[in-house]
């Protein structure tokens, strides 16, 4: 699966001739693309259906779905499913939403079903079975809010929800207080109890067990996809502030999946495994799920609790690991801080071992070594579960730092990948043997990309490096069959993204490199950011919750890629504050404003306040602003303000750039 020896050439894409035009750079492929971008999955499927069924033609009696089972109050060994019985079940289930009536479809001609809860064996059960009856999942954050779930349900009009037992209530209280109106039958993974049975008829709600919905009825028949049918719709915040559903058909994921195996992930196969636990209401996990089951590979689910991912690692011991930036960054200070604590001879070993890799990977690429790999990364490699032998990431942006340690202590490729809920996560990936880090490779087979210029930030297609060079920068734009087909019942976003030409303008900002032909995202077009964990920021939402404090006259929020939380600038309110708070604190009326800004008890104070307003208007946790920083001057129109008085974000950022940096270096 690569992680060689020695320093390879990579091409990654190559120039369509004849394809610049004014206002955008030449259009680029993958030198492994056809010319009508097409290419096959593994197991020859053109649609989940098929690659479910294919897999389990083949791989009947291999280990499919497994479970951490609970001995003595302790989650002990996992216990596997076979890809027949997941087949048998899912199919029966499938029977039991027809006879539900849950498979009718609307005046459009589809029919929806949400699933509401964490990763576990039930959730592709679940979806599965609506694959197998043309059903349209629906899926939703166990965390997420009720006005977004109202929002998803209402607008989808689904008439039935899976969900595990935790949840249950939460929907019995929504439909109670009348904001999901449309769902009248509840599937819960776990056995219903009397109480909540008649709880739920309380309110109009037939609420079934999952295994009771199986037993409805014994025969049936499948209602295959086509490649066109709509898989699902995964609402995502990622390019406005409310949220929006984009719509996936089977052609969509399937061409995704085709392109990323073309990539290099062709090599994985029925030995490999992975670990389930970054949320499959995400694209990423849910893609990287019917990609294994199509090659026959093994799906573990994590226990439930991220905080005690590092045993289900170690039980599961897993060949492959997709994460977060966030979670590796955990990773590289756990392992730096345990190196760091060595004495004596120990330290000296960790020392000269590290030493000894980062020559060689600088001098040939070499990841592996024989001696030390075995004296003294075994335990580092355990930490995995010691057989892993790709870890992948995407969502946001990542440490080369980190990426480079990560490499050398697990001894294996690390892989950086750049998608979008709307290109069904998997757009961009480098190679295997990459020894670049920061960078996201070229296009998979399956799509092409273009770079449009944003005059307003000064990216252009015409742009050089420092050696004169061409360097194209500007907004991505990706085009083909992986693309989503719309947003739902979203017409004018839908129009904003994609474009008559059928390009998805991502609002991510990259820079074609002039020495390797690999992109890099250096920035975004849009007022929205993701931060290291993946989650998108809307900046005006956030800052308009924090511009109702009296002490706030304007503010600029900011969030650095690689951090996992949210700085700002704020201008303080002059007149509320001489008034309100200066008298009471030692000034007096001739005490200039600069003086008073100066104050930490003054930051203390508005930092205070701010925080009432972010609990009132419900800010998430990643959504709060962390630290601040005082400008006593007022933004105007001769600076940082348009005619219109919005704040010009992009001048903001480079005005304060150096002040940024210094709150991200503070402790926090």
């Amino acid at each position: 699966m690569g992680g060689g020896n020695i320093k390879p050439k990579i091409e990654y894409m190559q120039e369509v001739p004849n394809s610049k035009i004014p206002g955008s750079s030449a259009i680029y492929r993958n030198p492994k693309s056809k010319a009508d971008l097409k290419s096959k999955i593994p197991s020859g499927g053109s649609t989940l259906y098929e690659n479910f069924i294919t897999a389990c033609q083949k791989f009947g009696s291999v280990r499919f779905l497994g479970t951490r089972q609970l001995v003595d109050n302790k989650l002990g060994e996992f216990a596997w499913k076979t890809h027949s019985e997941v087949r048998e079940k899912s199919q029966k289930l499938g029977f039991g939403l027809h006879q539900l009536g849950l498979t009718e479809l609307n005046e459009e001609g589809h029919s929806f079903i949400g699933i509401y809860s964490k990763n576990r064996y039930e959730w592709l059960v679940a979806d599965f079975a609506c694959i197998s009856q043309n059903i349209t999942t629906v899926p939703l954050y166990d965390v997420q809010q009720s006005d977004t779930i109202s929002m998803i349900v209402n607008q989808t009009n689904m008439k039935g929800i899976f969900c595990s037992s935790n949840l249950t209530s939460n929907l019995i209280k929504l439909k109670t207080q009348g904001i999901i109106n449309a769902i009248h039958c509840i599937i819960q993974f776990e056995d219903v109890d009397l109480t909540t049975k008649s709880q739920g008829a309380e309110v109009g709600l037939k609420i079934i067990s999952l295994e009771e919905a199986c037993q409805l009825i014994n025969q049936g028949q499948d209602n295959p996809p086509n490649p066109d049918s709509w898989f699902t719709i995964c609402y995502t915040s990622g390019t406005t502030g409310k949220s929006k559903g984009a719509v996936i058909t089977h052609r969509n994921i399937v061409t995704m999946m085709a392109g990323m195996a073309d990539a290099g992930f062709g090599d994985i196969n029925h030995e490999d495994s992975n670990l389930s636990y970054l949320p499959l209401a995400h694209m990423l996990d849910r893609a990287v799920c019917h990609y294994l089951t199509g090659v026959g590979g093994g799906i573990g689910f994590f226990g439930g609790d991220i905080t005690k991912l590092k045993d289900d690692l170690a039980e599961l011991k897993p060949t492959i690991f997709v994460s977060v930036p966030r979670l590796y960054c955990r990773f590289y200070d756990a392992i730096n801080q345990m190196f760091n604590s060595a004495t004596g001879a120990k330290a000296v070993l960790i020392k000269k071992a590290l030493r000894a890799k980062q020559k060689a990977y600088k001098e040939t690429g070499a990841i592996n070594h024989a001696f030390w790999d075995t004296l003294v990364f075994k335990k580092v490699k355990a930490v995995l579960g010691g057989r892993v032998k790709v870890m992948l990431t995407g969502s946001a942006p990542i440490s080369g730092d980190v990426i480079n340690f990560l490499k050398l202590v697990f001894s294996c490729p690390f892989i950086e990948a750049y998608g979008q809920t709307e290109t069904c996560g998997g757009s961009f990936t480098t190679d295997f043997n990459e020894n670049e880090p920061g960078i996201v490779g070229g296009p998979v087979s399956t799509l092409e990309f273009k770079l449009m210029d944003v005059p307003d930030m000064n990216y252009l297609s015409t742009d050089v490096d420092e050696y004169g060079k061409p360097s194209p920068r500007g907004e991505i734009c990706m085009r083909g069959e992986p693309i989503f087909k719309l947003y739902y019942k979203n017409p004018e976003i839908t129009m904003e993204t994609l474009d008559s030409d059928g390009w998805l303008h991502t609002g991510d900002v990259g820079v074609l490199l002039p020495h390797n032909k690999a992109l890099k995202i250096i920035d975004r077009k849009k007022n929205f950011f993701k931060l290291s964990q993946g989650e998108y920021v809307a900046a005006e939402k956030v800052e308009n919750a924090y511009l109702k404090s009296y002490f706030v006259s304007q503010i600029f929020v900011y969030g650095d890629s690689l951090q996992y939380y949210l700085v700002a600038i704020v201008v303080p309110e002059e007149t509320y504050i001489r008034k309100h708070w200066a008298h009471d604190n030692g000034y007096n009326p001739e005490a200039s404003f600069e003086d008073i800004c100066q104050d930490p008890r003054l930051k203390l104070k508005i930092m205070e306040d701010m925080a009432k307003y972010a609990k009132e208007d419900k800010l998430l946790g990643f959504e709060i602003v962390k630290k601040i920083s005082i400008e006593p001057k007022a933004w105007t129109v001769d600076d940082l303000l348009t005619p219109t008085q919005k704040l010009m974000r992009y001048q903001a950022k480079v005005k304060y750039q150096d002040i940024i940096k210094a709150l991200y270096q503070e402790p926090l």
